[in-house]
């Protein structure tokens, strides 16, 4: 308005009409259609009543209504193709929008198929791994002392094939072995008082006599307080790892022909007996014992017969002597034995003349009629011997003196 003003005397008439093309193309761009017809408007009766006035003795009324028609002809024209390319603008710039947000959410879309696939493989795995190592899960609540039983651990307590809840002191401490109920439910208050972890192993009595070695892991949870609610883990049946430490631990201390104690169970026995003097003034007897004849069984009927006529040594031996004696192989047909708390030398006496009696017996074997005896050599603790050597050399040399004197026999050393 106030250009159009500064330039009617000098511009030509109806020219004033520019001065206020751009503002209603600019008040369109901007702000729109709505404000743009106004300003429209506006301008039109600036210009017929404020700068057409002083041209109109020159130019006349109808001039400047052509002029004035003209410039709403065309200001008009620009308004709908600026509105139309607003709109085409806003449709363009919503369609963007709307295929971000697409992206957005087909993005997130993805990840979450993803990450559920990966759970449900992981799950796969983990119930894979679960079932192949045989193992159970188990939460324990804090506040109610019950557990809550996977399947297989049910099944490792001889609870049945299905998952169940049970009682921890009614339910679950009769099951286990009186040995260790004790100390696994210590172990559990104690990773509960200190928020760690819990591994313990105990054994389960099964209602059909069977003895089952289970490892339980454990992880305390606790509340947005921090307060211990319950406790979640994993149990192994660990029978067979159990089983076999203990035939390993039994094989490198006993004889694998007759599952007697070897030469290290022996030795191990023999330094314990010989402490015991020393700190109690008790005393034991020791014997060798070699059974007569044997070499001439084993060159003449072989091997197998050999080994099998040892066993059968073995076991009358063993049938003869106490369950707190110790009877022991200790190579080829040498055995030795430990006898504790008994009256000397008459107990060693009595025992020494069983030994023999039993093994004189004859023996079938393979369809043949085999007859040993048996030679003993004694020595009594601490009179023969205050070391496990010089005692052992002390039974050996009255062992060798009673086959030089006819064998069958037993003679004391000294």
């Amino acid at each position: 308005m106030l250009c159009a003003l500064a330039a009617r005397a000098a511009l030509p008439p109806g020219l004033p009409f520019i001065t206020f093309y751009p503002a209603v193309i600019l008040t369109a761009y901007f702000c729109g259609l709505g404000p743009a017809l106004v300003c429209t408007t506006l301008s039109g009766v600036a210009v017929w009543y404020a700068v057409l006035p002083s041209n109109l003795p020159a130019t006349g009324a109808s001039s400047a209504a052509i002029a004035l028609i003209l410039f709403g002809i065309v200001v008009g024209i620009n308004l709908i193709l600026i509105e139309r390319m607003r709109r085409a603008s806003d449709a363009n710039a919503a369609l963007a929008q709307s295929t971000r947000q697409l992206m957005v959410e087909l993005q997130r879309e993805t990840s979450l198929r993803m990450a559920n696939e990966q759970l449900a493989e992981k799950t796969l795995l983990l119930d894979l791994a679960l079932q192949a190592a045989d193992a159970g899960t188990w939460r324990y609540c804090v506040r109610t002392g019950r557990a809550q039983l996977s399947e297989q651990m049910a099944r490792h307590h001889g609870f049945g094939d299905q998952p169940i809840e049970i009682d921890v002191e009614r339910d679950w401490r009769p099951r286990i072995h009186p040995d260790d109920a004790e100390r696994t439910l210590r172990d559990l208050g104690a990773a509960i008082a200190g928020r760690t972890k819990v591994v313990t192993d105990f054994r389960v009595l099964l209602p059909d006599g069977r003895v089952r070695w289970i490892t339980g892991l454990g992880q305390v949870e606790t509340d947005a307080a921090g307060a211990v609610t319950a406790v979640v883990g994993l149990s192994l049946d660990i029978t067979a790892r159990k089983e076999a430490e203990a035939k390993i631990a039994h094989m490198a201390c006993h004889d694998p022909l007759t599952g007697l104690a070897n030469r290290t169970l022996f030795h191990d026995r023999l330094d314990a007996e010989i402490a015991r003097v020393r700190r109690h003034g008790a005393t034991f007897a020791l014997f060798c014992l070699d059974i007569d004849r044997f070499k001439a069984v084993n060159d003449t009927h072989g091997h197998s017969v050999g080994d099998a006529l040892l066993r059968i040594v073995a076991a009358r031996l063993q049938a003869v002597i106490r369950t707190e004696d110790m009877l022991a192989r200790i190579g080829g047909d040498e055995f030795v034995i430990i006898q504790t708390e008994a009256e000397q030398p008459e107990s060693a006496s009595a025992l020494a003349e069983r030994l023999i009696g039993t093994v004189e017996q004859p023996i079938e074997l393979e369809g043949h009629t085999l007859s040993v005896s048996l030679s003993v050599g004694i020595a009594l603790a601490p009179a023969d011997g205050h070391d496990p050597l010089s005692l052992y050399n002390s039974a050996d040399r009255a062992l060798y003196r009673a086959k030089a004197q006819g064998r069958n026999t037993f003679r004391f050393a000294g």
